[in-house]
C-alpha cells in the first residue's frame, strides 16, 4: 500500500511540475534517492513516464490518460469490437484486425481470422507490430494529436529496432504521415512482412481527438493493392468503427449514470 501512495504521489508530483529531475522529485517528495529511482523505473516501465536524454528530467507521457478512463480496455475489446468485426467480415470477407498502442508499439487484440474465407496467415493476439512500417502504426501516428505523434517519434528515434530507427529519416515519415493523412487510411510498407505474402490498410477508432484503438483488413498481396481494397472496403471499414466509437461512448456514459 505505501509504495503505491508513493507512485501516486510522484504522479502527480511531475504532473505539478511539468518534468522534473530525480533530484528534484526527491527534494520535493521527501522520499530517499534509492526509493525514487525504483519508483521511476516502475513507471518507465509501463510506459508512463519517459526521461529526455537533453535535460535528464522525467516527464509523464500520454499513457497516463489511460489511468483516468474507468472503462477497461479488455471490457470493451471483447464485449463490444469483436461481435461488430465479425459482422463487418460477412461483408469484406478479408479477416478484419483490431491493434492497440502500447510502450511505442502496435498490439494485436482482437482477429477475426477463425471467421474469415481468405485468412492464410495466422497471427497471437498480443503480437507487437512496429509502429513506422505497419498500417496499423501509421494510422494511428497519423490521426492522433500531434503533440503524441512528435512524442512517440522521438522515442522510436531512440530505439536500436531497425525499423523504429526510420524515424530517425524526416523525410520518411513525413512523406507516409502526409500520404496516410490525404487518403484517410495507413498501408504497409513493402519492405515489411514480405515473407508472409500479406498486405493491409488500417483506419483508426477515436475517443475525440484521441486514437484508441486501430482497425485493419488484411489481404493477399498478389491478390489486390492497397488502393484496390480501399476502394472496395474502406466505407465498410469506416463503418464499422464508427460503431465501435458509438458503442463504447454508450458503455462509458452507462457505467457513469450507475
Amino acid at each position: 500500500m505505501k509504495s503505491a501512495e508513493r507512485l501516486l504521489v510522484l504522479i502527480e508530483t511531475l504532473n505539478h511540475l511539468k518534468g522534473a529531475k530525480a533530484t528534484d522529485l526527491a527534494a520535493t517528495t521527501g522520499f530517499s534517492r534509492p526509493a525514487i529511482y525504483r519508483l521511476l523505473n516502475a513507471l518507465e516501465s509501463f510506459g508512463y513516464i519517459r526521461q529526455q536524454e537533453s535535460d535528464d528530467r522525467y516527464y509523464l507521457t500520454h499513457l497516463v490518460r489511460r489511468l483516468s478512463d474507468g472503462f477497461g480496455e479488455e471490457d470493451w475489446v471483447q464485449s463490444i469490437a469483436a461481435p461488430i468485426m465479425q459482422e463487418a467480415v460477412e461483408e469484406i470477407l478479408w479477416p478484419v484486425d483490431l491493434i492497440t498502442f502500447l510502450n511505442d508499439a502496435m498490439y494485436i487484440r482482437e482477429t477475426t481470422r477463425a471467421y474469415s474465407p481468405f485468412t492464410i496467415d495466422w497471427v497471437s493476439v498480443g503480437e507487437r507490430l512496429p509502429m513506422l512500417v505497419t498500417s496499423v502504426g501509421r494510422a494511428y501516428l497519423s490521426f492522433c494529436p500531434e503533440a503524441e505523434c512528435l512524442e512517440i517519434l522521438e522515442s522510436l528515434r531512440r530505439s536500436k529496432d531497425k525499423f523504429d530507427k526510420l524515424a530517425q529519416d524526416s523525410d520518411y515519415v513525413q512523406r507516409m504521415l502526409n500520404w496516410t493523412r490525404k487518403h484517410g487510411y495507413g498501408k504497409r510498407d513493402d519492405g515489411f512482412h514480405s515473407h508472409r505474402k500479406t498486405s493491409s490498410i488500417a483506419i483508426p477508432i477515436m475517443n475525440g481527438s484521441r486514437v484508441t484503438a486501430t482497425l485493419a483488413v488484411t489481404f493477399i498481396s498478389s491478390a489486390s493493392t492497397p488502393e484496390e481494397i480501399a476502394e472496395r472496403h474502406l466505407a465498410t471499414l469506416k463503418s464499422t468503427a464508427r460503431k465501435i466509437e458509438l458503442k463504447v461512448k454508450d458503455a462509458k456514459t452507462s457505467e457513469l449514470t450507475l
